[in-house]
């Protein structure tokens, strides 16, 4: 047993070496710095123990697309008090509140009912950081955001709600080995999350990050979403290995 354990530890160990690799190779060649990316390890269908040697390995930032999912790794890995946990699926309304207990950031902020339900359970004296989750692709009908299209008027309700920290945007790409259209895709998700940021992100340094998070990126492509922007990688499979039944990257 405790062979198979060190075993899958230094597995571990090289996936995270590799994948910490690839993003400063990516940094170099963008000319970008290390500081200014964040990783968020993607645990989503995977062990408690899996978790644990990553946290082990010095990753505190982990991310569940699944609020019963969340719930129950919450409270069984509540010892690892300084772990913090990002909700980066769809959020239905009546989960709000739990979620927003849990999470120090909410990925996936993409509608406006569901704006007004977390606004419930936030305050000025208990903030609640967001991501406003945009449409990478319009045509991927498979993939939740808000359409740009009404991303202007999203923004604006995000950027009155005084309990609201809102620090930036959330995209998930297509699923697709065209190199070219990705790239471009994302380019001009991050340029639009730039346009959006400094027509509506508050002024008052209280009430929004100093600097704009782009959550943008997945183990396949992190690359290209490096170069078009992305400040925050949810790596899952490459940090991980396969979800169980599964094969697609998260």
């Amino acid at each position: 047993m405790e062979k198979h354990q060190t075993n899958q530890i230094i597995n571990a160990q090289q996936r995270l070496h590799l994948v910490k690799s690839r993003i400063a190779t990516a940094l170099i060649q963008s000319q970008k710095r290390t500081e200014d990316v964040s990783l968020v390890a993607v645990s989503k269908g995977h062990s408690i123990q899996a978790i644990r040697e990553m946290y082990a390995l010095g990753i505190r930032d982990f991310a569940e697309n699944y609020a019963q999912e969340l719930f129950r790794k919450h409270e069984e890995l509540a010892d690892l008090a300084d772990i913090r946990w990002h909700f980066i699926g769809h959020l239905q309304s009546n989960k709000a509140k739990s979620i927003a207990e849990i999470s120090p950031l909410i990925h996936s902020v993409d509608r406006p009912s569901l704006l007004a339900e977390l606004k419930k359970h936030a305050s000025p004296q208990f903030p609640l950081h967001i991501l406003i989750q945009l449409q990478v692709d319009p045509l991927d009908a498979k993939k939740s955001g808000c359409p740009f299209s009404e991303a202007d008027e999203l923004c604006r309700q995000v950027a009155q709600c005084p309990g609201i920290l809102w620090d930036g945007f959330m995209g998930m790409g297509p699923v697709t080995e065209d190199i070219d259209k990705l790239s471009l895709l994302y380019q001009r998700f991050v340029q639009r999350s730039v346009e959006l940021w400094d027509k509506h992100a508050p002024r008052d340094p209280s009430r929004q990050s100093r600097h704009l998070k782009i959550s943008l990126g997945m183990s396949d492509d992190l690359e290209i979403a490096l170069r078009a922007g992305s400040t925050l990688l949810r790596i899952g499979s490459a940090l991980f290995g396969p979800r169980p039944g599964r094969s697609q990257a998260t």
